[in-house]
């Protein structure tokens, strides 16, 4: 296909495409969280008027508003925690949010206090040892919420699910709605939602069996990597398309380095949450650059997340020679990554941290690649990520968990100032390729409107 050709194409479809109603399930659009982000980038340009969101009260915290301004908080009305565990639940209104401008932070942040370490820490775990978190609490489709379904009118639905009780009410949903649906999925979930307790078993196989299901129903599966892609086809039997974070490239045009020697530092930057996925490997790399002791260059790991106040946030950020922060604002993250001498992407490599990640290309990557400075992937071999990294030649892969292995990459890298010009300019033009996103979002919301504008 020609260049005009493909231009002749993206303008048929926004004269000519008629965009329903659609509604999204299990993620709202913020820009602070890898789901919430990729959303926004995804559905940006979508009619404000046709889009709206529904999830549960406690991830309706610091949403934006520029793409979708509609949300259906789903709160007391609907979601239902059993006796005696609804006497401990915060409760939520029910019904539509409204959204004062400027009045949430985009930190993510919210107090944790002491109901928060009970809670989290202790009522959680515990259900999920003795096997009741999976059906001590569900969705159910209030009246009112009926009601607004009726004068909203969705003529598609957009879910992404990671638990048994989005998973089934996603389920009802669609029942209910009976219209065309997407799933999309983030992360492998369904190999890591019951890996602990007593009945890890029993409820892995229930919910494999309600989560085929629920694929059953949809009209369009969506995932997160072309390995997810390819691995869903077989355990699922569904042709799921991967769809990644896309971004614009034109945010990162004139930041691209013109020099990438490293005098008296070399200045490290991870950019993001820190958890299941990530926080053991993310921990080793930087007990490793606080004993680094090598004077010339010096080493520095800088952090920004939200997670700031985590557990695995406080065991690191006091080590020699790293600096957390709180994130920056999205719109002054390309120049963050810029001014930067290498991006580090760490997965673990913990049998639960890779089976949650190992299918799943995080989100910063197509960031990190546009953005002009040298990658250093810190993961398994077998994830997507690396993969995907070593397929084009375009990051710096460590692969083995090991402090001494920190040590020999690092110094290749500070050595061979050639490979990390050569790695850079092959990761933006693969990320111009690949993750465009005039290209990606025209092509993923054709794919959603084509559903119901058969």
């Amino acid at each position: 296909m020609t260049i005009i050709q493909f231009l002749n194409n993206l303008i048929f479809f926004r004269v000519e495409t008629e965009y329903p109603k659609i509604l999204i399930f299990g993620q709202p659009f913020n820009d602070f969280s890898g789901g919430g982000i990729t959303l926004t980038n995804l559905f940006k340009g979508w009619p404000k008027e046709k889009i709206a969101v529904t999830y549960l009260g406690h991830g309706l915290i610091s949403v934006t508003t520029d793409v979708c301004d509609t949300y259906y908080q789903l709160g007391e009305k609907e979601h239902k925690w059993k006796f005696p565990f609804s006497l401990i639940q915060k409760k939520f209104q029910s019904g539509l949010k409204t959204f004062e401008k400027k009045a949430e932070t985009s930190t993510g942040l919210s107090k944790k206090g002491l109901r928060y370490f009970i809670v989290n820490k202790l009522f959680y775990p515990t259900l999920e040892w003795f096997g009741l978190f999976h059906c001590v609490s569900r969705i159910e489709l209030s009246d009112d919420f009926k009601r607004w379904l009726s004068e909203y009118k969705p003529g598609l639905l957009y879910v992404q699910v990671a638990t048994r009780e989005t998973l089934l009410f996603a389920t009802d949903l669609l029942d209910y709605l009976k219209v065309p649906s997407a799933i999309h999925n983030m992360d492998d979930w369904p190999s890591t939602i019951s890996s602990k307790g007593l009945f890890r078993n029993y409820w892995k196989r229930k919910i494999d069996g309600e989560f085929k299901k629920l694929l059953s129903k949809m009209d369009l599966f969506l995932s997160i990597s072309e390995a997810m892609s390819t691995e869903y086809r077989k355990r699922y039997e569904k042709e799921f398309r991967p769809f990644h974070n896309p971004i614009d490239t034109k945010k990162y045009k004139g930041l691209r380095k013109r020099e990438f020697a490293v005098d008296n530092m070399l200045k490290i930057l991870y950019l993001g949450r820190i958890g299941m996925a990530n926080k053991e490997s993310l921990t080793l790399f930087a007990q490793a650059v606080s004993k680094w002791n090598r004077k010339n260059p010096r080493v520095c790991l800088d952090i920004f997340t939200p997670d700031l106040e985590s557990p695995d946030s406080k065991r690191i950020r006091n080590l020699n020679n790293v600096r957390m922060s709180l994130p920056v604002k999205h719109e002054e993250v390309p120049a963050l990554l810029a001014d930067s001498d290498l991006l580090l992407l760490p997965l673990d490599f913990s049998k639960v941290g890779l089976s949650y990640a190992q299918y799943s290309i995080p989100t910063k990557a197509s960031e990190y690649m546009m953005s002009g400075t040298p990658i250093l992937v810190f993961a398994p071999s077998n994830t997507a990520i690396v993969k995907f990294c070593n397929t084009h030649n375009c990051a710096f892969c460590l692969t083995i968990a090991d402090v001494n292995e920190i040590y020999r990459v690092v110094d290749f890298i500070i050595e061979n100032e050639e490979m990390r010009e050569s790695l850079t300019q092959n990761s933006t033009e693969i990320a111009s390729i690949f993750f465009e996103a005039t290209v990606v979002r025209e092509k993923f919301q054709k794919l959603l409107s084509g559903l119901v504008n058969k």
